[in-house]
């Protein structure tokens, strides 16, 4: 039976068989230590070399993952070949393999000797500050180990339990030094009692794959975790040239214990004061405090021309611009982004109304979906979800900030920080009765509305917003009853469907 190198296998085939090792394998449960499994990844090498990443999914778990070993060798066959994920490559390939049901997997046991075991991109020290925020592919590199700190238990800001750290300073062939931090599982894994015995007769010297760039207050460091490995003192090329380099200099491994500052603290909760919309419009902006205010709203509807979605930069989290088939940050230049929610609604609590916008992990505990899911549910791309147009009529008790935006204009716009309470839909929605003429260019028809139902005020304000709205090159001229823009009409159907309930 042939078999064929990885470099000539593409999705245009079904009938590949390649004879490969499984360099590094690991579990991935979603960030954390004790979720299930999400997927099991491989990191796969055939005779010349040349690596690709694979990925047994959730519902082939159970059958196919005890038929893997790290480090064996195995001939494959009927497994699909598609393209790589964008995001959290461990090698680069323009392909992946896709473990199925299908798949025939038999271990091989006549292989050469000099069958490729490790599968790495080195990166430079210099370069990593520069990496900060990029998700596309997990990085590499090489050092000597001169400190190694105790295991200690951090209690993250995102984690609902604690998780194990270990704190490690790496010296490249420059002396450049890099902190590096392995957490959960692999910190505990890590043999610091070895590899400081190992330093008492020589250096350390130690290839880390699988990790990620971060900046903590200022501080870079490289960051370990589930899909991070470790080679130490590997007869490999790069090895021997670190070890030529140091003509025989080195010092036994530091062994230190953290110091209190370089725990992550908690932070400090002061509770915010609640507030009416009236009584926060008639606060400054400069004056709003670092907690923000409590305010209790009712959603009274969506803005059908400001995108539900953005591209986040993973390094300064502002929007990413389009750059050929991927973003880019026109800010810091990063090329890693991540889709987030960006939810604006109108809210009112009877004394005001403002803009609301729910960004990120808040907008997903509004809508309880992942925002990929509801991406995929849209024929169109300014399509807005049946999920987001239900908020109309709902109430809930927020916390809030001011955005940006209420710094240059007089219009009202918060940030939501929290979701402190959900009261359910309400059966009315409060009326603003008088509404000051406040913006600059044009007074708001506030009068008009008295004496109508929430629910019809709604109904003719949004009405009046779409008719109103002049054409332009990226906003078109709407009306209700003839429009391409079906985000707008789900909205207002939406709230017809509600008033008919």
């Amino acid at each position: 039976m042939s078999t064929f190198m990885m470099k000539d296998i593409n999705p245009r085939g079904r009938h590949w068989v390649i004879c490969t090792r499984v360099s590094r394998m690991w579990d991935y449960r979603g960030g954390t230590d004790d979720g299930q499994i999400r997927h099991v990844d491989l990191v796969l090498l055939d005779a010349e070399g040349t690596p690709m990443y694979a990925e047994i999914g959730p519902n082939n778990i159970e059958s196919k993952k005890p038929l893997f070993a790290e480090g064996k060798v195995y001939t494959l066959k009927r497994f699909r070949v598609i393209k790589s994920k964008p995001v959290y490559r461990p090698v680069e390939s323009e392909f992946m393999i896709e473990i199925t049901c299908h798949t025939l997997i038999k271990e091989k046991h006549d292989f050469p000797t000099d069958f490729p075991i490790y599968a790495y991109n080195l990166t430079k020290f210099a370069d990593l500050p520069m990496l900060v925020g990029e998700n596309k592919c997990f990085i590499d590199v090489i050092g000597i180990i001169t400190e190694i700190s105790e295991l200690t238990t951090i209690q993250l800001q995102n984690q609902t339990r604690a998780t194990s750290r270990r704190t490690i300073i790496l010296r490249d062939q420059s002396n450049y030094e890099m902190k590096l931090f392995l957490w959960g599982q692999r910190a505990s894994e890590f043999d610091a009692d070895e590899v400081c015995a190992l330093s008492q007769d020589g250096p350390v010297i130690v290839i880390f794959v699988g990790m990620l760039m971060k900046s903590y207050r200022g501080e870079y460091s490289l960051s370990g975790n589930t899909a991070c490995r470790w080679y130490i003192n590997s007869e490999v090329t790069e090895v021997d040239d670190f070890f030529d380099s140091l003509g025989g200099d080195f010092q036994p491994i530091k062994r230190v214990t953290p110091d209190e500052h370089q725990y992550i603290p908690r932070p400090v909760n002061v509770e915010p004061q609640q507030k009416t919309l009236h009584e926060l419009f008639e606060i400054s902006p400069y004056d709003f405090p670092t907690e923000g205010f409590c305010c209790i709203i009712t959603i009274s509807r969506i803005d059908p021309f400001i995108s539900w979605w953005f591209p986040s930069c993973n390094r300064c989290s502002r929007t990413a611009l389009p750059d050929g088939n991927d973003y880019k940050c026109s800010h810091c230049g990063c090329t890693g982004s991540t889709f987030k929610y960006k939810i604006c609604v109108i809210g009112t609590n009877g004394t005001d109304e403002a803009e609301f916008v729910f960004f990120g992990a808040v907008g997903q505990r509004l809508i309880h979906k992942d925002v990929k899911l509801l991406m995929r549910s849209c024929h169109k791309a300014n399509d807005i979800p049946s999920e987001i147009t239900s908020l109309v009529s709902q109430k809930y008790l927020l916390t809030i900030n001011v955005t940006s935006k209420c710094f240059d204009k007089a219009q009202r716009s918060y940030q939501v920080n929290a979701i402190n309470c959900a009261y359910g839909r309400q059966p009315t929605i409060p009326i603003v009765k008088k509404l000051a003429a406040r913006f600059a260019g044009g007074k708001r028809k506030a009068t008009s509305l008295e004496g109508t139902s929430s629910t019809e005020a709604s109904l003719q304000e949004s009405h009046q917003n779409i008719k109103n709205t002049p054409a332009s090159k990226d906003t078109p001229a709407l009306t209700l009853s003839k429009t391409k823009d079906c985000s707008s009409r789900m909205m207002i159907l939406s709230i017809m469907n509600w008033k008919m309930t």
